[in-house]
């Protein structure tokens, strides 16, 4: 069960090699991919008539081409997922030429997207039997997020949403999907209407809330994989939290508003609030994650200073020396 998307990606390719050894329960890489290329979900909710931001491609257009269509401020995302790849609001043409430049040589192609009034963040999230059926599900409402302005969700609740569970399962099925997705809506402030942002393809960071919420989405996997038939069943407990707590004190100490971002971090939960991996009996766990997270938040404050250098640097001067 690989828990990243470089994993699931080397794991798929050769998922006919591996397959005479174990069980891999993804889609063929070809069909995978929809999920692992946001230009391929873009184009796959063109097609199936789901919300979705006006997007364009950096393969496409230039910047300024895009910024004329799609108006200021801009998105610009890389289309695959890595380590060190960032989504960046651009406000200016200047900042979005940079950011493109920068994104493309670092990451290779990237989409340009309308910006989205927030107006909220839900994620449907699934498993599809090898029939098509739609074996498991959770909603989730995401509260806070590491970094601020978007990153992965620190603090989510479970919530009923039969509307969005709808929109999700006709994209999906749509695509004949089969095993695992998480599907990721923006709520557009403006019309409350959801747009469709990303198809995650893999286990999901918040997993833990699922579990929490009473579906145990890696033993379904399993229980798939094994041939077991795993009869279809949408329930799952709702107002529900769970919390990433190493995660959430990083992203109140990056808001502006810090004072108030420490105050609700300390505030308790009006609802049951579990904790991803943080617990007396077993501390090593967050131990770990601890050292890693504080070396992680050194590192990304060096590389935003390095950025910002590299950044300061006209374009034509840059690529004379590389």
């Amino acid at each position: 069960m690989p828990v990243d998307e470089p994993t699931l990606e080397t794991v798929v390719k050769h998922k006919d090699r591996l397959e005479a050894h174990a069980t891999v329960p993804f889609l063929p890489y070809e069909r995978l991919l929809v999920g692992l290329d946001k230009r391929r979900t873009i184009e796959a909710a063109r097609r199936s008539g789901i919300p979705h931001p006006r997007t364009l491609f950096t393969e496409d257009v230039e910047p300024r081409t895009a910024a004329d269509a799609l108006g200021l401020p801009i998105v610009v995302k890389p289309r695959r997922e890595s380590a060190n790849g960032e989504t960046v609001v651009c406000n200016s043409i200047d900042e979005l030429e940079r950011t493109v430049h920068r994104t493309v040589r670092e990451q290779g192609p990237a989409i340009f997207q309308e910006f989205i009034p927030h107006g909220g963040e839900r994620g449907v999230y699934t498993l599809y039997n090898d029939d098509g059926a739609l074996a498991g599900l959770t909603v989730q409402k995401r509260l806070r997020s590491n970094p601020p302005e978007g990153g992965s969700s620190t603090y989510r609740e479970t919530v009923d949403d039969p509307a969005l569970v709808s929109l999700a399962d006709e994209f999906l099925t749509g695509l004949d999907w089969r095993g695992l997705a998480m599907v990721e809506f923006r709520i557009d402030a403006r019309t409350g209407e959801p747009k469709l942002m990303e198809i995650n393809p893999r286990l999901w960071g918040s997993l833990a809330l699922s579990v929490y919420a009473g579906v145990d989405f890696p033993y379904l996997l399993y229980r798939s994989a094994s041939g077991e038939t795993v009869e279809p069943d949408p329930r799952y407990v709702a107002n529900v939290r769970a919390r990433y707590l190493v995660g959430d004190a990083l992203q109140a100490l990056k808001r502006d508003d810090r004072t108030r971002a420490i105050r609700e971090l300390l505030t308790p939960s009006p609802q049951p609030c579990c904790y991803d991996i943080e617990s007396t009996r077993d501390p090593l766990p967050i131990a770990g994650h601890l050292a890693f997270a504080l070396s992680a938040f050194g590192k990304e404050s060096v590389g935003q200073n390095v950025r910002n250098v590299v950044d300061s640097t006209p374009i034509a001067m840059r690529s004379s020396h590389e």
